[in-house]
């Protein structure tokens, strides 16, 4: 209001005047300290030092009910000093040149809220005895030289009309966080580049990010920790500052901080980002319990179906009981696939020739259709892979996942009209990009898992027709069968190779036969 403010600080008994008038006739006390040294004052000098803001100072000048605008008086001069010759200067008001302006290393500290504090606390103790830094042993000189750097003003005005991109660009950002955590967070929002903003209302509303499921799973792990968001809270300025106040301290941040600044606003974020997550992975993960339940389907019919092996473990065991009962009605009627891997281990007397060497030597003759059974289980091969656990188990993760994504699509909804319907919330759910997946993807899970009970149901069915047991895996089974047929194969491939051998010889011989007999030919005639 244009008062003098020296006036708060006057006798409320006396009149103004006559103490205008006895005021500025009261000498200089030598004994007044210096403001710097004043034990009233002389911490809110150490604030300044240490780098707080002038503002920040100023607020808790006036916390105290003392004068903001002492922080700014001359501090190797008494407070009584300065305030007389103010009042000498009110006619011709000289223009106080600004302080030097200083950079200051910050500490960004976790504020602890006064009115949460206990009476008894330590910090409102100190506060009540006015706990002041006295014997701690500071130089002033070093303090200064190690966290405060003067700018230079002539210097600052040439670079505001010459830019310099580089220095602009290698301005120090605020830091927060553990330092390698902001590290790793800041190469991998290097790679994604976004808005962080738009980001935010993605991911508050759940739309689609063009985004890799590793991505989104890192930015899920890049949200801000309680320590952390406590920390954000603490620098950034009161909900209720302006939005450019706010803007302005979110751009000071370094680029891992800015990211977990924008996401504080977003509810529930964790949870949405595994939505997007389910999303994103969404379809491979469909894609293998697909592609995994057609190749055991294809691969119990082709076992099932094939005449080529039925006849084959009938030749199995024939041959077997015959070596085992000597060709009486004793033997066995039925035996487990895994007997057949038997036959490569009995051997002949001769020490070479193994049953299955034998067996094959007798389907060549017999029936040699049944040597091309390896055409009949192409799709066994691969079906040795596919564990069936394994499906089972991704199934019910993703019947899981879509369960919480429904829950957090509900919760997330727009609020109903006042009949709250069943129907009428189904049509808030397909408004939704997230909704409308649920819906989707729901008919697919149920889809996916009927086709695997279908697969699963034919697998038991297998087992009971070859009298195996009920709890052999598909990966025994059928592993047990590739490597029979392999064994086939690399058997009948030998005999080949031995036939083909014998044959060659056998024309050798015979060459060398017919060539000895022209020679002999030859010698008699040349005697007559």
């Amino acid at each position: 209001e244009g008062k003098d403010p020296d006036i708060a600080e006057m006798d409320p008994n006396k009149s103004l005047s006559s103490q205008q008038k006895a005021k500025p006739k009261q000498p200089e006390k030598p004994s007044d300290p210096p403001l710097k040294e004043d034990p009233e004052y002389m911490k809110f000098f150490k604030m300044l030092k240490m780098g707080i803001p002038v503002g920040a100072v100023q607020n808790a000048l006036k916390k105290e009910g003392k004068d903001p605008e002492i922080i700014n008086m001359d501090p190797t001069r008494p407070l009584s000093a300065q305030k007389v010759s103010s009042k000498s200067e009110v006619s011709q008001p000289k223009k106080k040149p600004n302080p030097p302006k200083v950079a200051r290393k910050r500490l960004h500290w976790n504020k602890i809220d006064e009115s949460k504090l206990d009476a008894s606390s330590f910090w409102n103790q100190a506060k009540d005895q006015s706990l002041q830094l006295v014997g701690l042993d500071i130089d002033n000189e070093e303090f200064t030289n190690l966290f405060t750097s003067s700018i230079n003003n002539k210097a600052a005005t040439k670079s505001d009309t010459k830019p310099d991109t580089k220095k602009n660009s290698s301005k120090q950002k605020v830091q927060l966080i553990d330092g390698r955590r902001r590290m790793n967070g800041s190469i991998l929002l290097a790679k994604f580049k976004v808005d962080y903003k738009a980001l935010a209302k993605q991911v508050d509303t759940m739309e689609y990010v063009q985004a890799e499921a590793n991505e989104l799973r890192g930015m899920m792990q890049l949200l801000p920790t309680k320590d952390e968001s406590l920390a954000l809270r603490s620098y950034l300025p009161p909900t209720d500052a302006s939005r450019s106040e706010i803007d302005d301290s979110i751009n000071k941040l370094g680029e891992c901080e800015r990211y977990m600044a924008v996401m504080l606003d977003v509810p529930d974020a964790n949870a949405k980002f595994e939505c997007m997550v389910f999303r994103a992975e969404f379809e491979s993960h469909a894609e293998s319990i697909r592609d995994g339940t057609k190749m055991l389907a294809e691969a119990c019919n082709a076992v099932k179906n094939s005449e080529r092996f039925q006849k084959l473990l009938l030749y199995s065991l024939k041959l077997g009981n015959a070596l085992n009962t000597g060709g009486s009605n004793e033997g066995v009627s039925a035996i487990t696939l895994d007997s057949l891997l038997k036959l490569a281990e009995a051997k002949a007397f001769d020490r070479q020739t193994s049953v299955l060497h034998y067996l094959v030597s007798i389907v060549q003759k017999n029936d040699a259709d049944v040597l091309k059974l390896s055409e009949d289980f192409a799709p066994v091969k691969a079906a040795e892979r596919v564990a069936m656990d394994m499906l089972s188990l991704e199934l019910t993760k993703m019947d899981q996942g879509i369960e919480k994504l429904q829950a957090v699509v509900k919760n997330n909804l727009p609020e109903p009209n006042d009949s709250g319907s069943e129907r009428e919330e189904d049509e808030l759910i397909d408004s939704t990009p997230m909704g409308r997946f649920s819906i989707s993807a729901a008919s697919k899970i149920q889809s996916l898992s009927n086709e695997f009970n279908n697969v699963r149901s034919s697998f038991t069915d297998l087992l009971r027709y070859f009298g195996e047991d009920s709890s052999m895996s598909p990966e025994a089974f059928f592993g047990t069968i590739n490597t029979f047929i392999s064994m086939f194969d690399q058997t009948h491939k030998e005999l080949v190779r031995k036939e083909e051998a014998k044959a060659r010889r056998k024309r050798i011989e015979e060459k060398q036969r017919l060539r000895k007999e022209e020679m002999a030919k030859k010698a008699k005639s040349s005697r007559f």
